[in-house]
């Protein structure tokens, strides 16, 4: 048997699958709350798109994706558990 990875150490050999994220609703709503290019920005970009991959948009009571996807499915799904 092969020895299999934590998810903090890449074994040689390791298939893994990255799996990207990206929401232009969640980008309307950071250039609403910060100026692009800016030291903020860029702190926000990253910890936004961290909350919003772990299941937990900062914007998720003004966003409409996010109301829809309630409505059909009654919750949330977790892009990456």
């Amino acid at each position: 048997m092969k020895p299999k990875g934590n998810g903090l150490v890449e074994l040689a050999g390791e298939k893994t699958v990255e799996r990207g994220f990206f929401c232009m609703k969640l980008v309307s709503f950071l250039n609403e709350e910060a100026e692009m290019g800016t030291e903020k920005y860029a702190q926000l970009w990253r910890q936004r798109f961290d909350e919003a991959k772990g299941g937990q948009c900062a914007y998720s009571e003004k966003c409409p994706i996010y109301a829809k996807t309630i409505k059909k499915r009654g919750h949330q799904l977790n892009l990456f558990q």
